[in-house]
């Protein structure tokens, strides 16, 4: 695969990204967008876009052609990713080290409580070179800070009053791309500049990309993720999300899944990888003479 030529950079980067309500202008430009497929995404784009974003609780953007049409628009908002928490596996391993350490604890009695001793030590000791005493100073530390979290939950939950509170493991700063929709009156427009990738394509990785990892240079930030509303029977926008802009759907990291969001498929990546990713991206733009294209 070839970089990207001169000519086509100099097309893409006559584009122009802008924030919906920096312009009074873009209220009327927004009114002509079209498309078939993202329709209740340009419905809340013309009737509730412009106070969310001047409001500050949701970032619109425009991104528009030469001639200032609007080519698509997205959206951005703060939000957080998390590890599941699991009060039964907390109160497990609470159980269970506690279990440990009174197996240590006994073994001077002598009989049956030393021999179960002396095998848990070796269990310990498998494939390692560990002293016992070491190991023994390790089942109580496991067992003190097991039962610690444990008291920490427990204490959370009798004192905590707002009941909405969720309780998870870790958290993880994130981005969410809430809209990303194209104008189909656009489109023979972008089919003239003979450029072999989809102009959504281009654009995430032209100016949506770099917004959110220099986001990153202010504040904590580690995942950019998006709904992927996928009512197709093989997954295409899952794949074009997948294939295109690197997004994945995580089995390690969970979310919060608004209502309007429940048919839709959650996918991220993490944001150190996006710079690198576009590097690539436009590295390889173009195919070589000797490449197969399917």
């Amino acid at each position: 695969m070839g970089k990207i030529t001169d000519e086509q950079k100099q097309i893409i980067e006559s584009f122009s990204c802008e924030r919906l309500s920096d312009k009074q202008e873009n209220r009327n430009l927004i009114k002509s967008f079209k498309s078939e497929k993202g329709r209740s995404l340009v419905s809340y784009l013309q009737h509730l876009a412009w106070s969310e974003d001047t409001e500050c609780k949701t970032a619109y953007y425009l991104i528009k052609y030469p001639d200032g049409e609007v080519a698509l628009f997205f959206s951005l908002k703060c939000g957080a990713l998390f590890d599941p928490l699991d009060e039964d596996i907390i109160k497990q391993r609470a159980k269970r080290t506690q279990e440990w350490l009174q197996i240590v604890q006994d073994m001077n009695k002598g009989g049956q409580e030393r021999e179960l001793a002396l095998q848990l030590l070796e269990n310990f000791r498998s494939g390692q070179d560990i002293p016992a005493e070491q190991i023994k100073k390790r089942i109580k530390i496991n067992a003190r800070q097991a039962q610690m979290i444990l008291d920490q939950l427990n204490y959370d939950k009798e004192h905590e009053e707002n009941e909405q509170i969720i309780r998870v493991g870790h958290t993880y700063p994130g981005i969410e791309i809430v809209h990303f929709c194209a104008n189909d009156a656009m489109k023979k427009k972008w089919k003239s500049f003979n450029i072999n990738h989809p102009m959504g394509e281009v654009m995430f990785w032209q100016y949506i990309a770099p917004i959110i990892y220099e986001v990153q240079e202010s504040i904590g930030c580690q995942y950019a993720y998006l709904f992927a509303a996928d009512t197709s029977e093989d997954g295409n926008l899952i794949n074009y999300y997948n294939v295109a802009l690197k997004f994945e759907q995580p089995t390690n990291v969970g979310t919060n899944k608004p209502s309007y969001d429940l048919c839709c498929v959650f996918m991220c990546q993490e944001v150190n990888e996006l710079r690198k990713k576009r590097e690539e991206y436009f590295d390889n733009f173009n195919p070589d003479e000797n490449d197969i294209i399917a």
